[in-house]
């Protein structure tokens, strides 16, 4: 019997990707979960109302807010409840008083399960709270007696640790009852650790469906949009305290190697005195080893070759300030006891440190600290960016512009500078980027502020407001106090305060914004996060640190939506990004600094873009990554970075050419599947092992041959004739023929890399579809992606087993690290990798790691399993280790994979 017969009924009519979720539903169903990921905007709620009147049994639905909570039960009302249905116990957002469908968020069932009695503080009420009263309350039994079968979760991804647990505990008492389980989300934890993920798999499922971007733009669901960046240097005085703090980190090198004191206490190491007890402790951190190597090489102090040995280089780099941190870090923390050292000169070289900034919380940084960090990724060069892409965007919108900024912090302390123009502003926020814009943006463009303790509009906005109030049914006064400048003259913008019920605050000043009173709203990423919703808006600005895939994705997710009565719009999403200067990067590049120790917004904004699937600036491909950035190319000089930037105004400006970009790329990629590609590259994927092994097999065949002939000429000299000879003879002959020309046609495939890459590929499949990890009909592709590089993945298969299957080849090929199995190779031949790394899914048994290295040995050749946690093992793991950190040039050569990342393809490619 289904409890939803005449009382829910669907109006609308389904998109092309819900009708296959439909169709598919109880397929997914068959172990009681259905797991479907999609984008904002692809319609996930009415999708899930549809399978719960499917399912036809009383639901519960889970949400992270009270807005999303609502929305649920609004979407019932509007899109699925009939006429004829009778309106008392069908819809609840109690938990103790449940009806056919009951909506509440994760915080209220966390209380519910843990009889909490107080005031519930919601994230989405700026500063409200409900009454709640659990005490004494069953809620397992009250589920039970409303007979529940069916849970729905919503967005559970970014729970807090505490609701982690008491969902788990309600669901794992749900599931033995048998319920369905629906989960739906727009951002799974794809970049959460393995533990993490497993943790949110075993609660929601396997990923049965993925709804992509590019299929909702094509369906009409999202708008065509765009990633733009715009790049600043620091401030002038920013950029002299990066230079002071460098200079002072120099100049405390030089000292450090000229002070007799300092060498000795360097010298007195008894770790590295002692090789023979000490040798496998000390390389369980090979950059320290390595440190101490080149200190003693820089300072002339004799050491023990055998280390060098051991780390298997035979020249070291020059001593710097990135092994100086290194040194003093164990000096004077993490391996104090090692080193016959003063107390009193520990002491004195600490507060030296700290004085000089280059001690923060028991942590030395030399390079890098965090106030550095936090100067750059907060540089006031941002606020440009900010005003020069308003600028840029209202010079091509005009009236029909609605921008969002989205950014961390209010900064309130800052309001008494509004109207004030001989005030600086000095910091990133609400408050200063809006009277950055006030004073310096186009006059014409109408600014505004929505966060939860400050309201500012336009005083021409304020009728516009006051009708909205006039028409609510809840009880509330609106005030307003114009800001002046320091003459009294009025500003044109004032700030609101609004008394009595509230609840509605947010929906107002959004009605307000698309109505064109507000052009450009500002506020905080907490509360025009998720659940806010306002489809007019047309560009982004993320003025925001956040680098999750998760939390960018929901603050994107505000921009891309398509907005009723407007089929042609678009929108533009802005990063922002400070570098250093060139003379600074080059500088560090040389100090072995990595990408993302350059610059923190860079190592961001990367994160970002490997979260999203977006056309290209050419148009030629979608897929996420940086890589379809094109223009983002350095060197990142001053002159580089005006020619990104005005690039990036021009592509922003020429909304008609994203709109074709996208509207060519669909139809490119008609029947579109998302492959989860691995990059390797072409000049260090050597095939030389295997193929003088089969080489070698063809050497011996083709030896035995000559061998059996020259018996076989000798038994005819002999006069030996008879029959069975000959037969044997031929027999010989024939096996041994039929083998060389096997081996050789083997011999002839591995002389392709890219064949090669494929049958590793082959090898990573084969082991994990014996381990069932992959279930579905699927295969192996490489192809050449640009002459530089080759590409692998799987086609077809899931979401996850794609994600799987590319992770397991990431770290085959990855750098060595701590891995517990290796393929080890001794003899691997020149520019042969001698180690490879068995995949972490493989690695948790022996059994597993035999099981990898069995299917791989048919494409690597003699490559032996190596178990690193016994003596034997340890040693091979740690010259892996010690080589690729010693130099840290040499780290990078030992990287085969350069990179992955999500690629749309059409089906019949």
């Amino acid at each position: 019997m289904n409890v939803y017969d005449n009382i829910f009924k669907f109006k609308g009519s389904w998109r092309s990707y819900q009708e296959r979720v439909l169709k598919h539903a109880d397929t997914y169903l068959q172990d009681g979960k259905i797991h479907i990921v999609a984008a904002p905007g692809s319609g996930k709620t009415t999708l899930g109302i549809e399978l719960i009147r499917r399912l036809g049994c009383p639901a519960l639905i889970l949400s992270p807010r009270l807005v999303i909570r609502e929305q649920w039960l609004e979407r019932i009302r509007e899109a699925f409840l009939t006429e004829d249905a009778e309106h008392g116990n069908i819809l609840s957002n109690d938990l103790k008083s449940p009806g056919l469908v009951t909506s509440i968020t994760y915080q209220t069932l966390y209380s519910g399960m843990n009889r909490y009695k107080g005031e519930l503080q919601e994230e989405d009420t700026a500063g409200g709270s409900q009454s709640v009263d659990f005490s004494g309350f069953d809620l397992l039994e009250a589920v039970r007696t409303a007979g529940i079968r069916v849970i729905c979760l919503d967005e559970c991804h970014h729970l807090r640790s505490e609701w982690w647990a008491a969902l788990e505990h309600f669901m794992h008492e749900m599931e033995n009852a048998g319920v369905k389980v629906i989960s739906l989300t727009a951002t799974p934890p794809y970049d959460s650790t393995p533990s993490q993920w497993e943790r949110y798999i075993q609660l929601c499922g396997p990923i049965d469906e993925e709804i992509i971007v590019p299929e909702l733009v094509r369906e009409g669901s999202l708008c065509p949009h765009q990633d733009y960046v715009y790049f600043n240097f620091p401030t002038g005085e920013e950029e002299e305290k990066v230079r002071d703090f460098r200079n002072q980190a120099e100049s405390l090198l030089q000292s450090l190697m000229a002070d007799r004191e300092f060498l000795n206490i360097m010298a007195s190491h008894q770790k590295m005195l002692d090789y023979d007890t000490y040798a496998e402790t000390m390389l369980e951190e090979p950059p320290y080893v390595s440190a101490m190597l080149i200190f003693y090489t820089a300072a002339r102090i004799p050491f023990d070759t055998r280390w060098k040995k051991l780390l298997g280089v035979r020249n070291f780099p020059e001593m710097d300030v990135h092994w100086m941190e290194i040194l003093l870090q164990k000096l004077l923390f993490d391996d104090k006891d090692s080193f016959v050292c003063d107390a009193y000169y520990r002491e004195t070289l600490t507060k030296q440190l700290k004085k000089q900034q280059f001690l923060v919380r028991q942590r030395v940084g030399l390079v890098f600290n965090s106030g550095i960090q936090k100067l750059l990724t907060n540089s006031l060069g941002k606020l440009e960016s900010i005003k020069a892409v308003v600028k840029t965007e209202f010079r091509s919108m005009k009236s029909e512009l609605r921008m969002l900024i989205l950014t961390d912090y209010i900064r309130k302390e800052f309001k008494t500078i509004i109207g004030n123009p001989d005030a600086e502003v000095k910091s990133i926020g609400v408050v200063p980027i809006f009277e950055m814009l006030r004073r310096e943006a186009a006059p014409d463009c109408r600014l505004g502020v929505l966060c939860g303790s400050m309201i500012i509009l336009p005083v021409t906005a304020l009728p516009c407001l006051e009708a909205l109030l006039r028409g609510s049914t809840e009880n509330c006064s609106m005030s307003a106090r114009e800001f002046a400048d320091r003459e009294g003259n009025p500003t044109g913008y004032a700030q609101i305060d609004i008394s009595g019920r509230t609840s509605d605050t947010t929906k107002w000043i959004t009605q307000v914004f698309e109505a064109g009173y507000v052009q450009v709203l500002i506020g905080t990423k907490s509360l025009l996060g998720e659940g806010w919703d306002s489809p007019g808006i047309n560009s982004l600005i993320l003025a925001s640190f956040v680098g999750s895939y998760i939390l960018s994705n929901q603050m994107r997710g505000r921009a891309i939506r398509v907005m009723q009565g407007n089929p042609e719009k678009t929108s533009n999403i802005w990063h922002l990004v400070c570098i250093e200067n060139q003379k600074e990067v080059r500088a560090m590049r040389r100090l072995g600094c990595d990408e993302e120790m350059l610059s923190e917004d860079f190592a961001t904004l990367k994160r970002r873009m490997k979260g999203f699937i977006g056309v290209s600036y050419d148009g030629t491909s979608i897929e996420d990554g940086m890589e379809r950035l094109d223009i983002i190319q350095g060197p990142f000089d001053r002159k580089r970075v005006l020619v990104i930037n005005q690039k990036m105004e021009e592509l922003a400006g020429n909304r008609e050419g994203l709109r074709q970009k996208w509207k060519d790329a669909i139809l490119m990629y008609d029947g579109m599947e998302v492959m989860d590609e691995v990059e390797v590259e072409q000049g260090r994927l050597k095939t030389k092992a295997v193929f003088f092994n089969i080489m070698g097999l063809v050497f011996l065949d083709v030896a035995s041959m000559v061998i059996i002939q020259g018996i076989h000429i000798w038994g005819e000299s002999a006069g030996k004739k008879d029959v069975f000879s000959l037969l044997l003879y031929l027999a010989a002959m024939l096996f041994l023929s039929i083998g060389m020309i096997f081996l050789v046609w083997k011999g002839i495939k591995y002389l392709t890399p890219l064949r090669y890459l494929q049958l590793i590929g082959n090898g990573v499949l084969k082991s994990l579809e014996y381990k069932g990890l992959i279930l579905s009909a699927a295969r192996v592709e490489a192809s050449d992606l640009n002459g530089a590089f080759y590409e692998v993945y799987l086609k077809g298969g899931s979401v996850r087993e794609k994600d799987i299957f590319s992770n397991c080849v990431e770290e085959f090929f990855g750098v060595v690290d701590n891995q517990r199995y290796l393929l080890y190779r001794r003899h691997a031949g020149v520019g042969m990798m001698k180690y490879f790394c068995v995949p972490e899914i493989f690695a948790k048994s022996r059994e597993d790691a035999l099981l990898f290295s069995e299917c791989m040995k048919k494409t690597m050749g003699s490559y032996k399993l190596i178990y690193t946690r016994n003596p034997e093992g340890r040693k091979i793991l740690i010259q892996a280790r010690a080589h690729a950190y010693a130099n840290r040039a040499d780290r990078e050569l030992q990287r085969l994979v350069t990179g992955r990342k999500r690629k749309v393809k059409s089906r019949l490619e």
